[in-house]
């Protein structure tokens, strides 16, 4: 058709993807997954699962890009359905466990008598287990919430470079006392972006303590942050464990957990983070090589500066379809 992808698509997240997959040159891990196409065949709105991947030819040199549109419609629709009873569910738990957690308070401040040294640390086992349920009920009701549509971001342009420092410094007490190196890219004369900071912070916090529980003493932590043409890509690098490359492809659904990865999380963050970070219109991907580290990058788009386009814009011919 001799036409930009953005211009025929009518969906910001093919082109993106599109760009995205030309500019690395690689098919990337969970993008858009869960992109809803405003045109279907039969007139009604359905949900596409988006993968791209790149098109080469017997030499190895670059030709396009393949997307694939894979029609989830109804598997979105039974997830909806799982998440109603999580979130009912995680409310309901709240309360009971709130009167648990104040007994145990009560308890371990001695209000209804002393303790011995054992009953002590029984009850500050329990504790410390209350908190981690709570941190996970939470997560749930969150995740529910956002899926929902009832935390869309407030988006205003805010200067790069403040958000990513503030962002990093926030999440800076993940990496603190560890005993890993954390280095910051952060070029200056980066442009404005449309972000809300509470929730970017958010993300770059869960990904900064993944790479905390993937790490060890002496393995390194790197936040980089480079411009593209109508988006801004933030990655966080580590030079942990890596990830097994069966898993990578569902690593940004709720509760996967890489087996014998270090405990610590229930499997929600990069849930969390990915639908955060596509409420911005943006990406998150992932790319990651056993025994050699990972790397996780999410892109925000300059203000002003329609994504789909606009990222896609320094491709050439090979963007057009």
């Amino acid at each position: 058709m001799g036409k930009p992808v953005a211009e025929i698509a009518h969906d910001s997240q093919i082109a993106l993807a599109v760009a995205e997959t030309l500019r690395s040159q690689r098919p990337v891990a969970g993008e858009s997954s869960m992109a809803v196409l405003p045109h279907a065949p039969d007139g009604s709105e359905r949900a596409f699962r988006l993968r791209t991947t790149p098109m080469r030819d017997e030499e190895g040199r670059l030709l396009g890009a393949v997307t694939l549109l894979e029609d989830i419609t109804r598997l979105r629709e039974i997830d909806r359905l799982k998440s109603e009873f999580i979130a009912t569910a995680s409310h309901e738990l709240r309360t009971p466990l709130t009167s648990v957690q104040m007994g145990i308070h009560l308890l371990l401040e001695s209000a209804v008598g002393p303790l011995t040294e054992g009953q002590r640390e029984v009850l500050t086992i329990c504790r410390e287990d209350c908190e981690r349920l709570e941190k996970l009920m939470r997560d749930l009701l969150d995740l529910s919430r956002i899926e929902a549509g009832e935390t869309a971001p407030h988006l205003v342009p805010i200067s790069a470079t403040t958000l990513i420092q503030a962002a990093v410094a926030a999440a800076q007490p993940h990496v603190d006392g560890q005993e890993r190196t954390l280095r910051v890219e952060v070029p200056s004369g980066l442009p404005y972006v449309l972000a809300d900071r509470l929730q970017i912070e958010r993300v770059l916090s869960n990904l900064m303590s993944n790479a905390v529980r993937h790490t060890t003493q002496g393995d390194a932590i790197a936040v980089t942050v480079t411009p593209h043409e109508g988006y801004v890509a933030v990655a966080v690098t580590d030079t942990g464990s890596g990830i097994p490359p069966e898993y990578l492809p569902r690593i940004f659904e709720k509760f996967v957990q890489v087996p014998n990865a270090p405990s610590g999380g229930a499997g929600l963050g990069l849930a969390i983070s990915k639908h955060l970070i596509e409420a911005h219109g943006g990406q998150i991907s992932v790319r990651s090589e056993v025994g050699r580290g990972t790397t996780f990058t999410f892109t925000l788009p300059v203000a002003g500066v329609a994504p789909g386009p606009d990222q896609a814009s320094h491709a050439d011919k090979a963007q057009e379809v």
